[in-house]
């Protein structure tokens, strides 16, 4: 694989037909190829507008004004989607957008059909993104108190689902306790294994990876809503809202774990959610605390928005992601099918040779030069996308597809790659679980606190708190976790997000996975190295040991 700077000169995209065109139509491929004018996170982008007073009205005034300038003629979409229970509603001018935000999530009236239950009538987070802005940047806006994202002038669409998901999750943590993960979940054998993980690391490799074992159910590809459940006296299992206590005093979302571990003995009334997402009052007193808080993780998105580049590990799931909208597929260059010459060659192989009848079909009257010129553009640009429906993937029986059918968590992964070290698995203590979250360090060295860059957060803050106190382990030789713990000024942001992180420690096993089997001398390809990776994973699934290191030297004994 090429080295992303050389991919520069390894593919191209076709030229606006207008300068201040944001996005417009690719060479075709898919049902739709819509090449975005910025294609990742805009260069302006602020998520701490309420601390400057007038800011948000600011913003809400321009939109305004754009939206009656005379004489302007321009299609509006108004539509309004369920995102685990919050209803969220976009506006915007972008057709592409409009498309993909239709495409991506639930509506009211397929979450009320699907899950049985009714939904807020008023949204709870509003989202603005319009093109054509005159005046302004490439931009970014986010406002906790007012529950609001707004964007000008870029139509990427993965920096608005990521946004938006970032709005809904604080939502959902302050207001139920209900921890959103940017990560990938697969059930096997009723047991679910989480994966967190930065690009790049095999996420959703790893996701599709295990599909090849029986007795496995697709779950979630990007993120996961996990809810920590309690199990009462007789059985039930409930996930805490808010707790009113005899003194008149209200603990409310993620405060409820901790307070409850602290008065486990003290009277209250427990309000909270069923595992299907039904109301249940109980007083504290009816918990059974002898038995452990479990975690249940849920789907977020009813199509997934994912990167094309997964035909690279699996070339037939080309067919598939053939039959979506696309976004940012670009035209490759000779030099990229030099590079990348052998991986064409054996992907090439994978689809002539597919035991599928449907798609060896599909591709039959194809020349080989065609075909792997789909593929090489599919992966050429690491962050192509596609819409893709899961049902169109797997048998229906192989996959979640009702938003509140939860899968009961066991084990979560921290996946990396890390060629300096030999290490492949490791049972992670809290410690080491929580400083690897904080840190959040990708294969490039950049930051990423757990592993997500899209968080609705003031990141500044953030990072310099945890700068400080990594200095200050440094230097005294201390637990940076237990200087978090300690620490002064933490950004509530830190302290929502990780009180949940502890509690799904308590939940789950977590383990340190480092997917760099390809330097086994005894594994031939990356292709090999994946399938070998599914094996390490599937074990420790399975395994009832809860002290785990393997390395490169002796991994395959765990899997023997």
């Amino acid at each position: 694989m090429l080295k992303s700077k050389e991919k520069v000169a390894a593919y191209v995209f076709p030229d606006p037909p207008r300068s201040e065109n944001v996005e417009w139509a690719g060479t075709p491929i898919g049902k739709s190829n819509t090449i975005t004018k910025t294609k990742s996170r805009t260069l302006v982008y602020d998520k701490t507008i309420d601390e400057k007073p007038g800011r948000l009205e600011e913003l809400l005034d321009l939109i305004t004004g754009h939206l009656s300038m005379e004489g302007k003629k321009e299609e509006i979409f108004l539509h309004d989607v369920i995102v685990h229970g919050i209803r969220v509603r976009a506006l915007t001018n972008s057709k592409h957008l409009a498309e993909f935000w239709k495409e991506n999530w639930y509506s009211v009236e397929e979450w009320e059909k699907i899950t049985g239950t009714k939904t807020p009538e008023k949204p709870q987070v509003r989202v603005y993104a319009l093109g054509g802005v005159k005046g302004e940047p490439e931009a970014a806006y986010y406002s906790r108190q007012a529950h609001t994202v707004i964007f000008f002038n870029t139509s990427y669409y993965g920096q608005l689902k990521s946004w938006v998901l970032g709005a809904v999750g604080r939502v959902l943590a302050h207001e139920y306790g209900i921890h959103s993960i940017h990560g990938a979940c697969v059930e096997k054998d009723k047991k679910g294994v989480l994966y967190i993980a930065p690009t790049g690391t095999g996420k959703s490799t790893s996701s599709y990876g295990l599909m090849e074992f029986a007795g496995t159910r697709f779950h979630s590809d990007d993120w996961v809503y996990i809810r920590y459940a309690y199990t009462t006296k007789t059985g039930e299992k409930i996930s805490p809202i808010k707790i009113e206590t005899p003194e008149h005093e209200t603990i409310k979302g993620f405060h409820c774990y901790k307070w409850i571990e602290e008065h486990p003995r003290q009277k209250g009334i427990l309000n909270g959610l069923t595992l299907n997402n039904q109301p249940i009052v109980k007083e504290i007193s009816d918990l059974d605390l002898s038995k452990p808080v479990e975690a249940y993780a849920y789907l977020s998105e009813k199509v997934f928005y994912l990167r094309c580049n997964l035909v690279e590990s699996f070339p037939q799931s080309a067919y598939s992601i053939l039959q979506t909208h696309l976004e940012n597929v670009p035209d490759v260059l000779p030099t990229f099918y030099e590079e990348n010459k052998e991986t064409l060659e054996n992907n090439l192989k994978s689809i002539r040779n597919c035991k599928i009848q449907f798609i060896r079909s599909y591709f039959e009257k194809q020349s080989d030069d065609k075909i792997k010129e789909t593929l090489a553009r599919l992966f050429a640009f690491d962050n192509a996308r596609a819409m893709l429906d899961i049902t169109k993937v797997f048998e229906k029986n192989q996959i979640f597809t009702n938003p509140m059918e939860p899968t009961k968590l066991t084990s979560v992964m921290l996946l990396k790659r890390n060629f300096n070290e030999d290490l492949v698995l490791e049972t992670l203590p809290l410690d080491k679980f929580m400083e690897r979250l904080l840190i959040g360090e990708t294969p490039t060295g950049k930051r990423e606190v757990a592993y997500n860059a899209y968080r609705a957060v003031d990141e500044k803050t953030e990072f310099d708190f945890i700068n400080h106190i990594e200095s200050e382990s440094k230097s005294k030789g201390k637990s940076l976790y237990d200087l978090f713990k300690k620490g002064e000024h933490i950004p509530l942001s830190l302290i929502e997000e990780f009180e949940l992180f502890r509690i799904m420690h308590k939940s789950c096993v977590c383990y340190d996975l480092n997917t760099v089997l390809q330097k086994d001398q005894m594994i031939p390809d990356r292709r090999t190295a994946v399938e070998t990776t599914m094996k390490v994973i599937a074990r420790a699934m399975e395994t009832k040991d809860r002290n785990l290191h393997y390395t490169i030297s002796n991994y395959r004994e765990f899997i023997a």
